[in-house]
């Protein structure tokens, strides 16, 4: 644990240090769900019933989505992120020369990233629950191991994006396909269904799908952990 709290210290000492930075990326939220509120009354409630959006209607489809693809961003940058601060700072090698194992580093490097991106997730809760959303009914403990299984999948992703940049020297498509493909394909913006069938059936092989899906279960409509086996099992498949 020493290890690990040394990890999360020294990134969130270099996080804080840029002080407006650090506040902007908080503030930010409290600008984009007030957007996510004012667009989802543009677009009404006439098909909320019809795409089956749930409790909140598409305000609460919107954040959820846009709240949970931070965590997909977050794993595709951090480890190639931090792999290069370590090479610019000149601490990889005697990281890699130290008693902590490769596993230990890889985890702990990114534990101040995972962190944050929770704190940040929370706040889009709480000013989302300042706008109307109600949560009362959710499950938090399903919505947890939603997110931790996913966020395991997601991080796969990173690592191996991270493990060609360091062997080809250059960046990798990954990170940006997986990206658009969530967001297009993912049930980030709208649900699947609205998609053409085409496209449909290629949601069907994009991890988001099932995170996004089972965390608006969980937090929305309160499903246990029993009836959120389909997405879980998925996201084990993909970790």
């Amino acid at each position: 644990m020493r290890v690990a709290w040394a990890f999360i210290k020294r990134d969130f000492l270099i996080a804080t240090s840029y002080k407006l930075a650090f506040a902007l990326q908080l503030l930010r939220i409290l600008a984009l769900v007030p957007i996510y509120y004012y667009f989802s009354r543009l677009v009404g409630d006439s098909r909320v019933a019809e795409l089956e959006l749930g409790e909140g209607g598409y305000f609460a489809f919107l954040l959820i989505g846009m709240a949970f693809l931070d965590y997909l961003v977050v794993s595709l940058m951090t480890f190639n992120q931090s792999l290069r601060d370590s090479q610019l700072m000149g601490t990889l090698e005697i990281m890699l020369l130290s008693p902590t194992s490769l596993m230990g580093i890889l985890i702990f490097s990114s534990g101040w990233v995972y962190l944050f991106a929770t704190i940040r997730f929370a706040l889009y809760l709480v000013v989302g629950s300042l706008l109307g959303l109600d949560f009362q009914q959710g499950n938090p403990f399903g919505a947890f191991v939603v997110l931790f299984i996913a966020v395991l999948g997601f991080a796969g992703f990173g690592i191996l994006s991270a493990s060609i940049t360091v062997v080809t020297k250059r960046g990798f498509g990954l990170n940006a396909m997986m990206s658009l493909s969530s967001l297009v394909c993912g049930g980030v913006l709208f649900p699947t269904t609205v998609l053409p069938d085409w496209l449909e059936k290629v949601s069907a092989f994009v991890p988001m799908t099932y995170a996004s899906e089972g965390m608006r279960l969980a937090l929305l409509k309160g499903y246990s952990t029993v009836e959120l086996l389909p997405q879980i099992g998925v996201l084990l498949l993909v970790a």
